[in-house]
Formats: C-alpha cells, structure tokens, sequence
C-alpha cells in the first residue's frame, strides 16, 4: 500500500490567515507611540532649546543646546528660559528649538496638539523675586538687597531704582554687551516699567548643556549671584 503523501508543513488555519492579514504593521504603530511620547515629555517635563545670542556667555555660548526642565519653581540664581511675550515689547527673541528633519517633524506634529513650541523667549538668570530691592548702578553693577550682582555694566548704563512686585522676577543676562534682560527693558515700554517678567512665564530651568558634546553638563558662571 502506498503510504499517503506528507506536508513539509501543516496549513494555516483560515481564521488564523484571516488575522494575520489584518494585523497592523508595528513600525507605524511603534514610530507613531515615539512621535507621541517626545511630545509628550517636551509638553510637560523637557524641552530643549538652542541658544540664539551670545547674552549668557561664559555660561553659554551662542549655538550651544540645553536642556529645560519644565518641573519645579525657579529661584534665584537659577538659568531660566522666559517667554516674554507679553512682557517686553519688540521682535520676535525665540531661543530657536532644532531646525533639522527631526526638529521640523517634531514642530509640524506638535501643532496638532496644540503644543507651542516656538514662543518668544529669552535665556535669563533670575537674580530678584517678590519683594527685592534692584538698584542701578553703583560701581557699573546691579545690586539686589544692596548685593552685587551680574557684568560690569558700560559707565553711561541708565540709572534705576526698584522693588519686584510678588509674582514677578527681575533676569540680567552674564554678557552685558548683549544683554537682553530686565534691567535693558526698564522703562522701555514693558508690560510693567520695571522690566519685570511673570513668574508664571518662566517656561523652564536649564538644567545642562547637550550640545556640543565636548562641553556636556550644566552650565556654570564666574558672575555673581545673590543666594
């Protein structure tokens, strides 16, 4: 008797071949929960930003990267990114997020979430907060509670006493040449005259520098700061 002939294999279960053809491709699925996930972590924990100026040299560099921390509240001392866009009056002062492939992808898509990625912000320290007494300039400095604090300022730099109100904070910028700051908007139009920000505009804290790779780490400064 002739034995019956074998399968190299047994068939797929119709209802098994059904499935597999409608199962979803994972590299869309896997890009598209990673699209989602950056999002997500630069909407509410992380976000870095190019700097645009050389307004926070030595501590940073114009072309440098950072990374903001969006959690906790800043203080002073702290190396904060501020979206002033209500508060100063003039151009657009973006510290400019990626531009790359990535960066235009990331941007494109955020807008479905109604995320910002591009607000008009300025790097900044804060060195007042509610309640400080800011005086310029004895000795070309800026003095907080009598302290001094940040560059040396140009000998003509406008003269200006004031007290932050509560909620606000008072930025000076490390490089006065390209100063960018409270004490250059006091006066100028600003929100308020003393050039203050809203606290509750401070976007984030630079927690340490990504780029380039040979000065990975948290930015430091031989200025001044009060405690």
């Amino acid at each position: 008797m002739t034995a019956p002939a074998t399968h190299d294999s047994d068939p797929v279960p119709a209802s098994t071949a059904a499935a597999g053809s409608r199962r979803a491709h994972p590299v869309p699925v896997l890009l598209a929960v990673g699209v989602l996930a950056v999002l997500l972590v630069r909407a509410l924990l992380m976000q870095p930003y190019a700097v645009a100026s050389d307004s926070m040299y030595p501590s940073l560099a114009e072309g440098d990267r950072v990374l903001v921390a969006k959690v906790g509240e800043a203080g002073r001392g702290d190396l904060v990114v501020a979206d002033v866009t209500a508060a100063w009056p003039g151009p657009d002062r973006s510290t400019h997020v990626d531009d790359g492939a990535i960066g235009r992808a990331l941007g494109a898509a955020s807008g479905a979430f109604g995320i910002d990625l591009g607000e008009k912000s300025v790097l900044g320290r804060v060195v007042a907060t509610g309640g400080d007494e800011v005086e310029c300039c004895t000795d070309s400095r800026v003095r907080v509670n009598g302290t001094a604090v940040g560059p040396s300022l140009p000998e003509n730099a406008a003269p200006f006493r004031l007290t932050v109100d509560q909620g606000r904070v008072f930025l000076l910028s490390d490089n006065a040449s390209t100063a960018m700051d409270s004490r250059t908007h006091v006066g100028a139009g600003s929100e308020t005259s003393d050039g203050t920000v809203p606290a509750d505009a401070i976007i984030g804290t630079v927690v340490t520098r990504i780029w380039p790779l040979g000065r990975l780490g948290a930015p430091t400064s031989a200025v001044h700061h009060p405690a």
